[in-house]
């Protein structure tokens, strides 16, 4: 085992043996309507559009201004790229980080969520660790949603519906968040996502930049799952630089 991989499991095992967590302190924006003001025509035409759509009544008591301005981008690719499976029951987010965007994926589906997370207790400079945060929007969004620290390979449940937002699909966005590397397993988890689909459910994948895409595209080929591309992903209220595109795959009802 070299050094940069010794350093690796060692820093993992430090991390996740001390998962004491500093508590969230977010300054929520309350009141939104200084945002709603700075919006450009098309990003408020899109916003009165969704409202009439979802209820966002409680984002301002959930979320910082960053964060409402991506639960709002979260909720636009879904409702434009997501369509709902028929018999929705409870939704699966993999990957979930410090699950920010959470209050988009409830309005969506109007239905609880899991979040499971692999990295869940890393730190933000506050000392508050992503599961943290996670518990915190859980609390703030709706209390039937779970979080789970720990690999998808762990997760038993059947679920409906699923998200994957940005997989490690190539080796680099892993290490560059220094994870062991026993850890990329792309077809394995892949797989064991499709299994947890229950028939009839939908699963949307959304990739970061044209190779991940797609190594995406292959890696569903080589394992046997039917997906449409989704293409580039298209929001008024995206906040990224590199482009974002999706797959979308359903499994079938018998």
């Amino acid at each position: 085992m070299g050094y940069a991989t010794w350093r690796r499991e060692l820093d993992w095992r430090l991390q996740n043996l001390l998962t004491v967590s500093a508590p969230v302190i977010n300054r929520t924006l309350a009141d939104p309507n200084k945002l709603l003001r700075s919006f450009t025509p098309p990003q408020r035409a899109r916003y009165d559009l969704l409202n009439t759509r979802y209820a966002l009544q409680a984002w301002p008591y959930a979320c910082t201004r960053q964060e409402y301005w991506q639960n709002l981008y979260t909720l636009d690719i879904c409702d434009h790229y997501f369509p709902r499976p028929r018999a929705m029951t409870r939704g699966l987010d993999i990957g979930a980080a410090a699950w920010s965007y959470l209050p988009a994926l409830c309005a969506w589906s109007n239905t609880p969520w899991d979040g499971v997370e692999l990295d869940a207790h890393r730190r933000y400079w506050t000392l508050a660790t992503r599961r943290t945060h996670a518990e915190y929007m859980v609390r703030r969004s709706d209390p039937r949603c779970r979080y789970y620290s720990g690999s998808l390979l762990e997760m038993r449940e059947c679920y409906s519906h699923m998200t994957w937002l940005l997989p490690f699909v190539t080796p680099e966005p892993l290490n560059a968040w220094h994870l062991p590397q026993r850890y990329f397993q792309p077809r394995e988890l892949l797989a064991h996502a499709w299994s947890l689909l229950a028939p009839g459910g939908a699963l949307f994948i959304v990739n970061q930049g044209e190779r991940e895409y797609v190594a995406q595209g292959h890696l569903l080929e080589e394992t046997g799952f039917s997906a449409t591309p989704a293409g580039e992903l298209t929001s008024v209220f995206s906040p990224y630089q590199q482009p974002r595109q999706a797959w979308l795959t359903h499994k079938p009802s018998t």
